[in-house]
């Protein structure tokens, strides 16, 4: 029997170039009637970033800073998405669900797999970008952790 996609998982990092990925994941929404979970994850800041933010501002300073930040996020996030939908409103007419917007704070390659299993995901989509093999050993690939670690099958979409 070949596998049926229910919910598909959309790591997206709002770049301007995600396009295609967009269009892929909701033709595959669209194709298998599964459910899309546009997913952006916040990465924490490193230790040193961290310290004098807590020496220099007060912790109301900081969580409004937060708040801001959620905010502008999901304000991008509902834009893609309305924008988009709006766009194909023909073509996805048959989508009996929207997708779902939702902002994550952490590891992003952590996240994004605990997100996909606890919304039971058959398929984890995320975009990627060409790194240098020295960027990629320094600074490493959230995709290729996901890639090497996911219980979920993974399609990767090449960004240029």
């Amino acid at each position: 029997m070949l596998p049926k996609i229910n919910t598909i998982v959309y790591a997206c990092d709002l770049d301007s170039q995600t396009q295609a990925a967009m269009e892929l994941v909701l033709s595959l929404a669209n194709s298998h009637d599964a459910k899309v979970i546009l997913m952006h994850v916040m990465e924490p800041l490193n230790i040193q970033a961290s310290n004098m933010i807590n020496n220099y501002l007060s912790e109301e300073v900081r969580s409004t800073m937060h708040k801001d930040a959620v905010d502008d996020i999901t304000a991008r996030m509902d834009k893609m998405r309305s924008e988009f939908m709006t766009k194909n409103a023909e073509e996805l007419s048959a989508l009996t669900t929207p997708p779902k917007t939702l902002i994550v704070n952490g590891v992003p390659a952590e996240c994004i797999q605990r997100i996909a299993k606890e919304n039971s995901a058959d398929l984890i989509v995320m975009n990627s970008r060409t790194h240098s093999r020295l960027g990629q050993m320094i600074l490493g690939s959230t995709a290729n952790k996901v890639i090497h670690s996911s219980a979920i099958p993974v399609l990767v979409v090449p960004i240029k």
